[in-house]
């Protein structure tokens, strides 16, 4: 049977702001039918859309006219509304007028209200595994967590929210000393970290990538994971993470786009290192919280865990990323052998998020 509504456009209107142009783009990746209108000019959904009707206010006494006008000519069935006082003028339109167009979703204001219900429901199931990991340290207000999380979401990143809610329960336990984090790609975790390291006030961050393809295969990995780093611009990913990271305390924070063993001798000599804005950031030398997360296979993984694990404080924190992964086994063995060569060193271990945390002695 033929769809009726196969042949029918969708209206945004007003196509005026990044949430139109958002719709716009996956509305064409879905094959969809678009037409924009606005009552002001828009050059870059013009150049988006390729053409931007134009009609009068919603308040002025000839937009009834124009819009069925638009509706007949391009044969509007649905309705994509990205402004609040224009989505409830049109629900009342419609209706008046006995239109057959779907109003598609909520209005932006309801949208907003239901996305921070969501997210309080996710704060709420997580704090508890928050509260788990802490081990009975002060922790986070489910707030805190709510913002965490929302502000995770919007970088780009593969930490879920159990390995955050893991991150955000060790550290309220973790010593005085620096934050490493090795691997960052867009800096989800990063941003993570950033926040836990001032709250708890453990330390400086210094985060490490170089963004560099030939050390990000995964050479051990199955041929269809390697092949994914062909996509990556890098220069992108250093710029973005940089983006990511400049509303996140930055002056704690300096980066070091090298390999782990070329930041590890800079690390080492314990001399100052410029964050992105130009200021000196003191490391002391002694880390309280590390996550590894750059290349996964084995020899990598264990000349991280090498280099690194020596500069650990007493009651300090590992987090070995994809302990459990479908892609490898590198940061399994290595994380075993540690495990099982070195147990005096282990005060509690425990896996959550496919992480590994480890709470050192020494």
């Amino acid at each position: 049977m033929k769809n009726p509504n196969e042949n029918c456009a969708t209206l945004i209107f007003p196509a005026v702001n990044q949430t139109a142009v958002e719709y716009l783009k996956a509305a064409r990746d879905r094959g969809e039918q678009v037409v924009c209108a606005a009552s002001v000019a828009n050059d870059e959904i013009a150049a988006e859309g390729g053409e931007l009707h134009r009609l009068p206010s919603i308040y002025d006494e000839d937009f009834a006219r124009s819009f069925l006008s638009l509706v007949g000519e391009q044969s509007i069935c649905r309705l994509f509304c990205p402004v609040s006082t224009v989505y409830a003028f049109m629900a009342q339109f419609i209706s008046a007028h006995r239109l057959e167009i779907k109003l598609i979703g909520q209005s932006p204001v309801r949208q907003q209200i239901e996305q921070y219900r969501q997210l309080k429901m996710r704060a709420r199931r997580l704090l508890p595994l928050v509260e788990l990991c802490a081990e009975g340290t002060p922790t986070l207000s489910l707030l805190e967590v709510g913002g965490i999380l929302r502000q995770a979401s919007l970088i780009y990143g593969e930490s879920n929210d159990d390995k955050l809610a893991a991150m955000m329960g060790v550290s309220s336990s973790a010593p005085a000393g620096d934050v490493v984090e090795i691997g960052s790609l867009m800096g989800r975790s990063a941003f993570v970290l950033l926040f836990l390291a001032w709250r708890h006030g453990i330390g400086p961050v210094l985060t490490i990538d170089p963004w560099r393809a030939a050390d990000c295969i995964q050479r051990e990995s199955p041929d269809a994971l390697q092949t994914v780093t062909d996509e990556w611009d890098y220069e992108i990913l250093s710029e973005g993470f940089m983006v990511n990271m400049v509303p996140f305390r930055t002056d704690d924070h300096a980066h070091l786009r090298l390999t782990s063993e070329e930041a590890f001798n800079v690390y080492a000599r314990e001399e100052p290192i410029l964050s992105s804005m130009g200021r000196p950031i003191a490391y002391s030398g002694k880390i309280a919280v590390i996550h590894i997360d750059g290349n996964h296979d084995y020899d990598c993984v264990k000349k991280d865990c090498e280099l690194w694990l020596g500069r650990i404080l007493p009651g300090a924190w590992l987090i070995l990323d994809d302990y459990i992964w479908a892609h490898g086994d590198g940061p399994f063995r290595a994380g075993n052998e540690l495990l099982h060569d070195q147990p005096d060193r282990v005060e509690r271990a425990f896996v959550c998020g496919k992480a590994l945390f480890v709470k050192l002695r020494y």
